[in-house]
């Protein structure tokens, strides 16, 4: 395995006047690992490792929803599964590899992501203000060049008393709403192992930006009081949970967001 990146560090500092003091801190960090030799016979050059970063998913590539039945009947078969209009669709890579129709999307058809589970680029930045008795600082961090797969939540099974969560149920395939973009296929009683596989389908963006530290404080002679946070905002592509947290189902112990009132004293001896 071959890893390169860089790491960049920025400091800065002034004092503006006697009343004023301004700081400022920035990181940026770039790391990309490749694997250079592997024992491996892939049946097909796409599925190598050989390129490819460590921790990135192979995935089926997602053409949306099946439409209807004569959808399904013009689409390879697929996976060596019965199909219903809902069920997610999957390209056929390996179509005319061989120079004839391949007319079977199965095993042959998965691909590497284009980005690893571990973010590449990592960053941070934020100020340091003090003016006369009052300082504030705050520190932003982010990610991204990163992705994860949602998995283990599908309200599949045959406990019929399985609840289902409400996002799904809410923005789901259904015969009333026949949208083939839906971000959840159609719901079945019975595991449907179609719709489970790691796919694009259920590959997300895992990039985001945290108000990872703030502090607010008061100076008055030898005490400061003071308010902080960590964890105070989260932007991100992905809505659904924390994406810190990864991919999964978002049921494993969230990022806490943290307050602190504190008091300091400092003690002359003298």
């Amino acid at each position: 395995m071959r890893n390169q990146g860089f790491e960049l560090a920025a400091n800065y500092n002034k004092k503006i006047n006697k009343e004023w003091f301004v700081s400022f801190k920035g990181t940026f960090t770039y790391a990309h690992n490749k694997i250079t030799k592997y024992d491996e016979a892939p049946k097909y050059p796409w599925q190598s490792k050989i390129g490819v970063s460590a921790n990135t998913n192979g995935i089926y590539v997602s053409d949306g929803l099946f439409i209807d039945a004569q959808d399904i009947a013009h689409h390879p078969q697929q996976l060596g599964m019965i199909i219903s209009p809902g069920d997610i669709k999957y390209i056929n890579i390996s179509k005319d590899w061989y120079g004839y129709e391949d007319n079977l999307t199965d095993t042959d058809d998965w691909v590497w992501s284009k980005y690893p589970v571990i973010p590449e680029i990592v960053y941070g930045f934020g100020p340091s203000i003090k003016w006369k008795n009052l300082d504030f600082s705050f520190f932003f961090q982010g990610v991204s060049r990163t992705s994860f797969i949602l998995n283990n939540f599908h309200p599949f099974g045959d406990n019929m008393l399985r609840n289902v969560l409400s996002w799904v149920a809410d923005e789901r395939w259904s015969p009333d709403n026949q949208d083939t973009n839906a971000t959840y296929p159609r719901l079945s009683r019975k595991t449907n192992s179609n719709n489970n596989k790691n796919s694009s389908y259920w590959e997300r963006n895992g990039a985001f930006l945290k108000l990872k530290n703030a502090e607010i404080g008061y100076t008055y002679k030898h005490m400061r009081l003071y308010i902080s946070g960590s964890n105070l905002l989260t932007f991100a592509p992905f809505k659904l949970w924390d994406p810190e947290q990864g991919g999964g189902n978002g049921l494993s112990y969230p990022t806490q967001r943290v307050f602190n009132i504190g008091f300091q004293m400092t003690i002359n001896n003298k």
